[in-house]
């Protein structure tokens, strides 16, 4: 029985990562505003919003100010 409730729980894990990897970031936001609502994950929600409103597309922003290397 309890070997059954872990592949479950691993199941619904690799299921919810799946959905959100493949959603549209403003699904994304729509869900984390949902959470914010209700107290969960405000911090995220935020993030995520400053991520959408960046300059070029919400990943290329991010990546791009942590990724910078300097030259000698």
């Amino acid at each position: 029985m309890m070997q059954q409730l872990i592949i479950a729980l691993a199941v619904g894990i690799a299921v919810a990562y799946l959905v959100w990897t493949f959603s549209p970031l403003p699904r994304r936001q729509r869900w984390l505003d949902h959470l914010a609502g209700h107290g969960l994950l405000v911090r995220a929600a935020a993030r995520h919003r400053a991520r959408l409103g960046a300059a070029g597309c919400g990943n290329c922003a991010a990546a791009g100010t942590h990724s910078r290397m300097r030259r000698p």
